[in-house]
């Protein structure tokens, strides 16, 4: 009886929990201590600078959900591409992509947190993005394996394998590419060449962890919002 009092006393693990039993194999135990809470500057601050420089600007956001972001944009010119809710446009960003025949002056990638989802996001972006246009990528500097690991362990902070994307931005030609360390880590590249082709390190990143990102951190240009801001207003 005394064994089934303790089982009865013993509380069963959370869904949380289980996941985080179940992909225990890829922990890491080295974490980054960013409190994006205790910033003063988050993702809609940026991008509606971003617009702000643009007289008339044509926005897109990839990924809209819950519209928080959305809503927040200071443009009348926006479109909203979900699959579930929010937005404008009710499809997947692959589907709205292929349709697509807009160009516009600042694109927000907020999709599925996937890498190989955001690298065709990035690539499509690109391709109807303005001259002189921006892109924005939420979600690029995890701080724990927990919240970059795929598939999601805990939704309440999860940003994926985002990060892979940023090596591949970092090489390739006619990107001119930061990372603002502020609201998770928000992505910002413009073109500074007429032409240009992703880099492709699928090869290389498809099977890394999180422990590939905290090593090799170095590599990515993180920036400070002012830093940040500073480069945002020197020319292309």
């Amino acid at each position: 009886m005394a064994f089934l009092d303790w089982l009865r006393r013993t509380p069963a693990p959370t869904p949380l929990e289980q996941r985080r039993q179940q992909y225990q194999h890829h922990a890491f135990d080295q974490t980054l201590d960013w409190d994006w809470w205790s910033m003063p500057f988050n993702r809609i601050a940026l991008i509606n600078l971003l617009v702000a420089g643009k007289p008339g600007c044509r926005y897109l956001e990839i990924g809209c959900d819950s519209n928080f972001t959305f809503h927040s944009v200071a443009t009348p010119h926006k479109v909203g591409v979900d699959p579930a809710r929010g937005g404008t446009v009710r499809k997947t960003s692959d589907e709205f992509f292929a349709d697509n025949h807009e160009s516009f002056d600042v694109i927000f990638i907020d999709g599925l947190h996937h890498y190989q989802q955001v690298r065709r996001d990035v690539a499509n972006a690109v391709a109807c993005l303005a001259p002189g246009g921006w892109v924005v990528l939420h979600d690029m500097l995890p701080r724990t394996w927990v919240e970059q690991h795929v598939p999601c362990i805990d939704p309440s902070m999860w940003t994926g394998d985002v990060w892979k994307v940023g090596f591949e931005l970092v090489q390739s030609p006619g990107v001119d590419f930061r990372i603002f360390r502020i609201d998770c880590g928000v992505g910002v590249f413009r073109l500074s060449a007429p032409t240009v082709a992703l880099a492709d390190l699928r090869p290389e990143l498809a099977d890394k962890e999180f422990d590939h990102y905290f090593h090799n951190l170095h590599r990515l240009p993180l920036v400070s919002w002012e830093q940040g801001v500073t480069w945002m207003q020197q020319d292309g």
